[in-house]
């Protein structure tokens, strides 16, 4: 695990300097012209109360749709998605557990049946594709279901191939905070069980809430290809048949006749001590999965590069444009919307937009302007960019995400989520350095903020990305930023308060525009590709 932390942390030595990068007269007044007037308009009407919220397949959504390409035009963007025009169609998938059909029975080494409770015992996650599934398989235990290259491996020693693998939630201590978060995944999860041959897996969380017998409904989101034959999103099941979350007295069952002591084995592989082995039991699972489809799109500008062979190379600037539309009325409001979450992120980006093309900046390489949508149901818009982007896949270098950039004190630190994995950081440091910005490490590790946002779906495809959050500086003696930071989040975080009329620091928030373009620039202007630190955990997804 050490050796394998000190791997994944290591960077680049290449550096990047004011001068590899000319920053011209030009984009500096283009820069210093940011106007934090326009930064809080866009806000304002995307946050408005007529939108409802942005949710995908609402009115709202489709007006703010139609605000960012409108913009678009004004700024001077050359459409970048299908057909020549502005969009990405994309199809929304609900999937909800037709909860009658739940058949789950437990087989022992002798033959004994037992049917299991639902909801009491087990809860079927939905498929995504399928309307009908099951499966039946020998049960594996495999600990947390990771495997890292080169190092540990909940697989090693045993055989899942056409079994049912029981998993647990998490990921060992003494890891990366970006490392822990992506292994902590549950698609990541399930896609490896996949790979390593499994049928379905089982998913335990000794943090969950004990399942009841009340009448749930167990539903998921992804988005489906045309063709509905291939799902994305963060927690995508992969073409396992079947995925369930069981109870807790359903795992006691298991561990009860193993020879293993349930709560040892779990305190083991927290301390990275492979503890897998095949249970005396085998397992049936069946049940029936409703879906229900939305259209959405995806927003996509184009800024042409100027070199004639790097121009065929892309960097990308994402932004969740959804939010999560009418919830529980709160002092009277059920609009929850959005202005920081994320109205925030796609005023920046158009503003980023707009120094390109207002200071003449050529950039070798092209860059793309990518307002997401569903990133609140599950990185649902990024997950089928990334996989299906308007442009050749292996032509994009590099993503640069922007996401609840959290403008509400004086911006003097950013913490750079995803940059140490890559040769990234070097334009992170350029740009910091430009700015007099401190780089700090992630002072919120257990928040998992790596797979929460839509950077994480471009690493999944195999493209260096980063997200650029806050740091806790502050010119405040005495002032604690992390906790001013935690005290606004609980009141305006996916809340009915998050409006126009909120906590701004809109100083802050050209810094932020200023900090997100220099580093795209960099990107675009430096003639070698971005990489992969050698040995990291998310090369082998490369092209």
């Amino acid at each position: 695990m050490k050796t394998y932390f000190l791997i994944v942390c290591c960077f680049i030595s290449l550096h990047i300097s004011a001068q590899d990068i000319a920053i011209s007269k030009d984009i500096k007044k283009a820069l210093d012209r940011i106007d934090t007037n326009t930064i809080r308009s866009h806000i304002a009407y995307l946050a408005d109360d007529n939108l409802k919220g942005r949710l995908p397949g609402t009115k709202g959504y489709q007006m703010a749709v139609d605000y960012v390409i409108d913009q678009f035009k004004k700024i001077g963007l050359t459409p970048g998605g299908d057909n020549g025009g502005f969009t990405q169609k994309l199809i929304i998938r609900k999937s909800i557990v037709d909860n009658s059909s739940a058949i789950a029975v437990l087989k022992d080494k002798f033959g004994n049946t037992d049917s299991l409770l639902f909801m009491r015992d087990f809860a079927p996650a939905p498929h995504p594709i399928h309307k009908n599934t099951s499966a039946e398989g020998q049960l594996v235990f495999a600990g947390y279901g990771i495997e890292i290259p080169g190092g540990y491996s909940d697989y090693s020693g045993i055989d899942v191939k056409g079994k049912i693998v029981v998993l647990v939630a998490g990921a060992p201590d003494g890891l990366h905070s970006t490392v822990t978060a992506h292994f902590s995944n549950g698609g990541n999860k399930m896609t490896a069980a996949f790979e390593k041959g499994a049928v379905g897996v089982i998913m335990y969380s000794a943090q969950s809430r004990p399942l009841t017998n009340a009448n749930p409904t167990l539903q998921s989101n992804t988005t489906v290809n045309p063709e509905k034959t291939t799902a994305y999103s963060r927690g995508f099941v992969g073409n396992l048949n079947v995925v369930i979350n069981a109870a807790t007295p359903l795992m006691r069952r298991l561990f009860l006749n193993s020879g293993k002591n349930m709560q040892q084995v779990l305190a083991d592989i927290k301390k990275s001590k492979s503890s897998s082995f095949e249970f005396g039991y085998s397992i049936s699972v069946s049940y029936s999965t409703k879906h229900n489809d939305i259209e959405s799109h995806n927003v996509v500008g184009l800024i042409p590069g100027s070199d004639k062979v790097l121009k065929n190379e892309y960097v990308v600037h994402s932004a969740h444009l959804d939010h999560v539309g009418i919830g529980r009325p709160v002092e009277g409001d059920s609009i929850y919307n959005g202005a920081h979450d994320n109205a925030s992120g796609v005023a920046s980006l158009l503003e980023i937009a707009r120094v390109y093309k207002s200071s003449g900046a050529k950039p070798k390489r092209s860059v793309l302007i990518v307002m997401v949508t569903a990133e609140e149901m599950g990185l649902l818009g990024s997950s089928y960019f990334a996989a299906n982007p308007t442009v050749p896949k292996a032509s994009i270098v590099a993503d640069v995400n922007t996401d609840m950039p959290t403008v509400i004190a004086p911006l003097l630190s950013i913490v750079p989520l995803g940059a140490e994995h890559s040769s990234l950081m070097n334009n992170v440091r350029f740009a910091a350095g430009y700015l007099g910005l401190e780089i700090e490490k992630d002072p919120e590790p257990n928040e998992n903020r790596f797979v929460r946002s839509d950077q994480y779906s471009f690493v999944m495809n195999g493209i260096p990305a980063l997200h650029i959050k806050y740091g806790t500086k502050t010119n405040i003696p005495g002032f604690d930023l992390v906790a001013f930071v935690k005290q606004w989040r609980s009141k305006y975080y996916h809340q009915a308060a998050d409006g126009i009329n909120g906590i701004f620091d809109f100083t802050a928030a050209k810094t932020y525009v200023q900090l997100n373009f220099l580093i795209s620039y960099s990107i675009a202007q430096t003639t070698a590709r971005p990489k992969w630190n050698e040995g990291d955990l998310f090369a082998k997804k490369a092209f």
